[in-house]
């Protein structure tokens, strides 16, 4: 099919471009908890650390 190759191809930026964000907001997240002196976990509990 003509335009599928392209189509999967922007796709796949369109992918890659949203993780970088979704990593790059991860990040501060995380610094911002270490910040507040909170361990996080990857399912979005959090607990004081002592």
């Amino acid at each position: 099919m003509p335009g599928t190759i392209s189509s999967d191809l922007s796709e796949l930026a369109a992918a890659r471009k949203r993780l970088a964000e979704l990593e790059a907001e991860l990040a501060i997240h995380r610094r911002d908890a270490e910040l507040l002196g909170e361990v996080t976990s990857p399912k979005g509990g959090a607990k004081r650390s002592t």
